[in-house]
């Protein structure tokens, strides 16, 4: 399984990244305050009236002329400072903000009242800058003194991920886990790779196992399902991938319909491979040279199921005469293929208590899947507990996640 599989979203997309608005309010410049020179006062007067109007070049040029200005008094620097850092900001000149930033949190200027937000605003404002490093510092010194804000936790674990701290990263994002609130999904997705990058196995399928607890939308089954799919090369393990895409509404794509469809016809299931490509037609997910290669599809499928179509009358006596395991099975996999769902899960029953399969986990998947879909959850779930061959295994505990 390579790291694609996990990699479910771009981390600098992850929420509380990218909004380092909280606290970032206009400096006040208090003009009429005696401790402001009078030579310094009114040009941060022009540049605060340029901030107002978002016109940051001008405001740059003010408070140059201000900082030109001499003689100085440490507060005058302070609030040259306080507008320079925030324009910065908005220029998107995230590290000389930071560096500003951090310099007025050091000169015993800023009021003791508002260290606490600024040292957020400063980690957020390190993170934005690529500088991990001390945005996990800054982020953790308002930790100690707001300990539950989980986008700061967040950041934290994000930021020992960027560094490749993956340890670091698992612990910081199993405390927003074991919090008590509900975990946010980023949390979830990072505790998830982390596990991943780390070969912790146990670790990977609890954060699978919660992601798929809180979050079981369609979207986030798409997301993680997607990096199965584009990872696994064993033909009933796909088959097994994109028949839980679509129970759970994941299957979206129109190149993911017509390769579930070609997939179908290959292994012998010709008439689902028809239903699934004639589902993504009606649903009209099909343009320009997809919705021909999709008629190519279907048309391809509608010749190879009428052959089994043929062949679906004569099933129940074929299931009568068989005498092996794999005749059991071959007759399951058409009423599975036709759909009727009842009648291949005691085909493939007895197929499973005769034994001597030549795949006995392919079976034990497709009966999961049959008892799935036929609504007997709590026997699917045994059915898929019992599978034993890896390249099986994880994919049968995503069917019992789905059922839980």
């Amino acid at each position: 399984m390579s790291k694609a599989r996990f990699v479910l979203a771009a981390v600098m997309a992850m929420g509380g990244l990218g909004v380092v608005s909280a606290g970032l309010l206009v400096p006040s410049v208090a003009v009429a305050q005696q401790k402001v020179s009078v030579n310094v006062g009114k040009s941060l007067k022009t540049a605060q009236e340029a901030i107002q109007k978002r016109k940051w070049d001008q405001a740059l040029t003010a408070i140059k002329q201000a900082d030109a200005a001499s003689p100085k008094t440490a507060y005058d620097q302070y609030k040259i400072n306080e507008l320079l850092w925030y324009v910065y900001l908005q220029q998107g000149r995230n590290a000389d903000a930071a560096r500003l930033l951090e310099q007025q949190m050091a000169s015993g200027q800023m009021p003791a009242g508002e260290k606490v937000q600024r040292s957020k605003t400063l980690a957020q404002l390190y993170f934005r800058a690529g500088s991990y490093g001390k945005g996990i510092q800054y982020a953790n010194q308002y930790l100690k003194s707001v300990p539950g804000d989980q986008e700061m936790q967040l950041m934290v674990a994000q930021g020992y991920y960027q560094q490749k701290d993956y340890k670091a990263a698992i612990a910081a994002a199993e405390r927003i886990v074991k919090s008590g609130q509900r975990p946010s999904e980023d949390a979830l997705q990072l505790l998830l790779r982390s596990s991943y990058e780390i070969n912790d196995k146990e670790g990977t399928a609890q954060a699978l196992e919660q992601l798929l607890k809180f979050y079981p939308s369609p979207d986030t089954w798409q997301r993680v399902l997607d990096g199965y799919i584009a990872q696994t090369k064993h033909d009933d393990e796909l088959l097994s991938l994109y028949r839980l895409a679509e129970d759970v509404g994941a299957l979206t794509k129109p190149r993911q319909y017509t390769d579930m469809a070609q997939a179908l016809v290959v292994a012998g299931f010709a008439m689902e491979g028809q239903r699934v490509i004639e589902k993504g037609i009606a649903a009209g997910v099909f343009q320009g040279e997809e919705a021909a290669r999709a008629q190519r599809t279907l048309d391809s499928a509608k010749r190879r199921a009428d052959i089994e179509r043929q062949e679906l009358p004569k099933a129940a006596a074929k299931l009568a005469a068989a005498k092996t395991g794999d005749e059991m099975h071959a007759v399951g996999k058409l009423y599975f293929s036709a759909g009727e769902y009842a009648k291949a899960t005691d085909a493939l029953r007895k197929a499973l208590a005769k034994g001597g399969l030549s795949d006995a986990d392919a079976a034990d998947m497709l009966f999961g899947i049959s008892l799935s879909r036929d609504g007997k959850t709590a026997e699917a779930n045994k059915a898929f507990a019992a599978i034993k061959d890896p390249k099986f295994a994880e994919v049968a505990k995503l069917w019992i996640l789905k059922g839980r």
